[in-house]
């Protein structure tokens, strides 16, 4: 009897234990979600104002977790291009927004339009405006990236207590966000694009090599009891951060860097692949290849890891070893609106640095760029040009002759592809995306300082055979003065090699990275996670 009784105790004990987690799970579920009839009534709102073709087959809601949705990134043409590709094939899906920005569906429709070229059909699309979009964006001074996890935790639950979508697809990196939605519904699939890990090895390597950065703070970098603590920290986080991943259906990344650290965190490489993003090159490989300005053009948004400050110093290095490139006192300045419309023409070149600012923060970014070119003397060269219209852009990247890309361990970098389409001889960061899948085969410095450029006979040969000799499709770069020293051959390059140059470019964005190529890829995801949703609507 002593046994059977102690085998009850320890029966019911387990029990409760086993009870508690179920009950909290379930209690949060009610608390996230809401009540049957709260997310009945959602629903049945989000159909009133939409127009889905349900006439071959029943609707479906497609969640778009991208608390920047009106931004002018790279992120956010991959978000509007996987909705019209979705909208192009599926009329049935109703693709749902959780956005950050206090905008009107039709004006975020039009300015997707003006940054991206793309025509949204609004009667398939809904916005669920997120209010607690600080949680990801406030600047916390230490553990950052453990406590932005938990903030989008916390802006996916106001997300899913709004609305309750059929599919979950997470186009920023909030691996965090799946655990929660896979606990509160496992007939809700998770789908996930991913442009960068929130902690990679590369990150881990950086704060154990006491190197500073852009995450790693000067102050720990100099203590080693504070760069002990980091890499416990880090080594932590990404343990959650694997964990997290692991309850995706299906992963997209957008490099081969991001995707082998991916695969290495996440553990599910058969679900993983990489989907390179679309890049808009149908049209900016129109544009004529000759009769360039001398201009530098950056692309990039005026966040801190673009490292645009490198880009001025390396104009100013090539400025200084180039004394007759430098625009005297006397010459009068030049206004960009000027350039575009054709009523001047710039004697000397200039570096137009065009981004998008999501905040206060980037604008106030862009503001220190333009006093860091005056502090250096060459202001009247530089103009910092902030959440210009896709239209501009364009012409920008059809009269420039230099295109330039600063950030280290770039990702993947859609604005390199947009560069190198347009006709510019581009010069990226030698890291990352960039080295691994975009600039390849590239012209690198040698050793002894001198350009390992490509010769007029192999130009020649590209130029009369592209498909059977391979040729440099840009130039990579580290330091400011190995920028300075591509800038100064990409201004000067002339005859078959510089044609050569940009037709080897042009090549590898039109077909490797176009958005026709992003669309087969996307569908190759995205179908399977249909026809399950089709079985599992069957079967109920």
């Amino acid at each position: 009897m002593p046994l059977l009784e102690t085998v009850i105790h320890y029966s019911l004990v387990l029990g409760v234990v086993l009870a508690i987690p179920m009950v909290v799970a379930l209690g949060l579920q009610v608390l996230i979600l809401g009540t049957q009839s709260h997310q009945t009534s959602t629903r049945q709102h989000v159909a009133s104002l939409t127009q889905p073709d349900t006439r071959e087959h029943p609707v479906y809601y497609v969640g778009f977790f991208h608390p920047y949705a009106n931004a002018g990134g790279g992120g956010e043409r991959v978000l509007w291009t996987m909705v019209k590709a979705i909208q192009d094939k599926y009329p049935f899906v109703v693709c749902v927004i959780y956005a950050g920005d206090s905008t009107s569906l039709a004006d975020l429709v039009r300015g997707v339009q003006t940054k991206f070229g793309l025509r949204i059909n609004k009667d398939t699309l809904h916005v669920v405006e997120l209010t607690r979009r600080l949680w990801v964006e406030h600047k916390y001074e230490r553990m950052t990236l453990l406590l932005q996890s938990v903030g989008s935790v916390v802006l996916a639950a106001e997300a899913l207590h709004a609305f309750v979508p059929d599919v979950f697809v997470d186009t920023v990196g909030f691996a965090f966000t799946y655990p929660l939605v896979s606990m509160l519904s496992s007939r809700i699939p998770v789908v996930s694009y991913t442009h960068y890990p929130t902690i990679s090895s590369d990150m881990q390597t950086l704060v154990s090599s006491r190197e500073a950065g852009v995450s790693n703070d000067p102050v720990v970098a100099n203590s080693q009891m504070l760069t002990e603590l980091k890499s416990v920290y880090y080594r932590g986080l990404a343990m959650a951060y694997a964990f997290a991943g692991s309850f995706a259906s299906t992963v997209m990344t957008n490099s081969s860097w991001t995707h082998n650290h991916i695969v290495k965190l996440f553990g599910i490489p058969r679900m993983t692949r990489v989907v390179y993003p679309p890049c808009d090159t149908q049209v900016l490989a129109e544009f004529p290849l000759v009769e360039r300005k001398s201009i530098i053009v950056s692309l990039a948004q005026f966040r801190p890891e673009k490292n645009h400050e490198l880009q001025i110093d390396a104009f100013a290095k090539f400025l200084e070893a180039n004394p007759e490139f430098v625009m005297p006192a006397g010459a009068a300045n030049v206004k960009p609106a000027d350039i575009l419309a054709s009523r001047v023409e710039p004697e000397y070149p200039l570096l137009v640095m065009l981004g998008g600012a999501r905040n206060i923060e980037d604008e106030a970014r862009a503001q220190v760029l333009r006093q860091k070119a005056e502090a250096l003397g060459i202001g009247r060269q530089v103009h910092v040009i902030v959440n210009a219209p896709w239209s501009d852009v364009q012409s920008w990247l059809r009269i420039g002759r230099v295109g330039i890309h600063t950030m280290r361990d770039e990702h993947f970098g859609i604005n390199i592809v947009e560069m190198m389409a347009a006709g510019l001889l581009t010069v990226a960061h030698d890291s990352a995306g960039p080295r691994m899948d975009i600039i390849t085969p590239a012209i690198r410095c040698a050793s002894d300082g001198k350009d390992g450029l490509p010769s007029e006979a192999d130009a020649r040969a590209y130029l009369k055979s592209s498909d059977s000799v391979e040729f440099p499709v840009g130039m990579v770069a580290t330091t400011a003065a190995e920028f300075a020293q591509m800038i100064a051959f990409g201004l000067r390059v002339t005859g078959p090699v510089e044609r050569a140059l940009q037709q080897a470019a042009r090549n590898v964005a039109t077909t490797k990275f176009s958005e026709a190529a992003f669309y087969t890829a996307f569908y190759s995801r995205f179908d399977p996670v249909i026809r399950w949703l089709d079985t599992q609507r069957s079967d109920d």
